[in-house]
């Protein structure tokens, strides 16, 4: 045992011994370098083996967060993820927990016991679910910066932390799946609630503030909050809530500037495509993605009060970001000179013709590094960087991360 390690596994005890948690730690390789479960035993859902415990988590062992990630599983108890580096060579992660944010009722447990079909294991999975420790929301950021820092010898903010619940957790290509399909059915579902927690997001949705929207929590729709309108199953219950959330934002849009028609398709669309899924995790994800999909809609339309000219620019662009273009390219196809063109886009956007270029091929990349498997050099040459060094100085000056550190927070393909 080298002197490293050891001194991994004391930390490790001495975390047990503050927090009174169980703690794992994990190399790059799968090893398990240290376990001490606290008493504590594994959720018996995953029949208390190891190799379901690291899927349920959805954990992939060489993976270096570069910040501490707060984990809700597919049953709701929680773990809290560090990754260790030391002299820029990722060692492994700490792992601590299972814990949970609020106690969950029976009403609750029963829900997740049918989703599961572990009627013959139910006194066990009550048990399991009583006995896990409660923790706050703001407790466990605490708990993050302070391990992180025992670890990494970095103090970081509560911002640094990624708590990946129900928000986090988006489906696969939803926004892909969404389609054409004009119907008259909007009135037609259900509406549950109107409280003043909901007015206040819908009046978002309504005047296209999506950056507000991201500072609240998705609706309550987690599951402390959200009451179980399917007694069978929790995630028909959460359809249910969901359906009824995109019909109040399809009226929002409507309210707020969006063409009917592109409103009822990307109603319809989205239901559809939520009573496709069989997934918890992806069922939870839908709803943040409708709030963002259709608020960025209404936000494009109060947006576009620019001139012919330079909406057809910004046509132009966005439909040749694959290609070679420039400054005086765009103002030959408007048969204006380069001088003033640069003059009136400037006036009427607030940058320059070059620095939205540049900006909208990030926008482009920032979708590609979510949905798709192209390589970061392979996505720099697509969009014209000439090289990807340049690609992620430009990202990065744009984005404030990298495009490594984008991708690692936010890519849906193959997590």
């Amino acid at each position: 045992m080298n002197a490293n390690t050891e001194n991994i596994k004391n930390k490790c005890k001495l975390l047990v011994d503050i927090l009174n948690l169980s703690i794992f730690f994990i190399d790059p390789k799968g090893n398990v370098i240290y376990e001490d479960l606290n008493h504590q035993v594994l959720n018996p859902l995953l029949a208390n083996e190891k190799d379901h415990f690291f899927k349920h988590l959805n954990y992939q062992f060489g993976k270096d967060f570069h910040f501490p990630v707060i984990r809700k599983s597919l049953y709701f108890d929680k773990y809290i993820l560090i990754s260790v580096v030391n002299n820029e060579v990722f060692e492994g992660t700490v792992i601590i927990g299972p814990i949970l944010s609020f106690p969950l009722s029976e009403e609750k447990i029963d829900v997740i016991i049918n989703d599961t079909n572990a009627f013959f294991q139910r006194e066990k999975v009550i048990h399991y679910y009583k006995s896990l420790p409660l923790i706050e929301s703001e407790k466990q950021k605490s708990i993050c910066i302070f391990v992180h820092h025992l670890f990494n010898n970095e103090l970081i903010s509560p911002n640094s932390v990624m708590n990946e619940s129900s928000a986090s957790t988006n489906p696969n290509n939803i926004i892909e799946k969404v389609h054409v399909n004009v119907s008259e059915n909007l009135k037609s579902n259900v509406i549950h609630r109107d409280s003043l927690f909901e007015k206040k997001i819908l009046q978002m949705v309504r005047e296209g503030r999506p950056e507000e929207l991201k500072k609240v929590s998705l609706l309550r729709m987690d599951e402390e909050a959200v009451s179980v309108l399917s007694k069978s199953s929790y995630i028909r219950s959460l359809k249910n809530h969901i359906i009824s959330l995109i019909t109040l934002v399809s009226r929002a849009a409507i309210e707020g500037g969006l063409n009917e028609d592109l409103a009822y398709s990307l109603h319809d669309s989205f239901i559809q495509n939520l009573e496709e899924m069989y997934r918890l995790e992806e069922v939870k994800g839908v709803a943040r993605e409708v709030l963002s999909t259709f608020t960025k809609n209404v936000k494009q339309i109060k947006d576009e009060n620019y001139s012919k000219t330079i909406i057809f620019c910004k046509d132009y662009i966005y439909k040749h970001i694959y290609q070679q273009i420039n400054h005086d390219d765009i103002a030959q196809k408007v048969d204006l000179s380069p001088k003033y063109l640069s003059i009136l886009f400037k006036r009427e956007t607030g940058i320059s013709v070059s620095d939205y270029i540049q900006q909208t091929r990030i926008d482009e990349a920032k979708k590609m590094l979510i949905y798709s498997k192209n390589s970061i050099s392979e996505i720099a040459a697509l969009l014209q960087f000439n090289d990807q060094s340049y690609f992620t100085r430009v990202f990065k000056k744009i984005c404030g991360i990298t495009p490594m550190q984008f991708r690692e927070r936010h890519h849906l393909i193959d997590k």
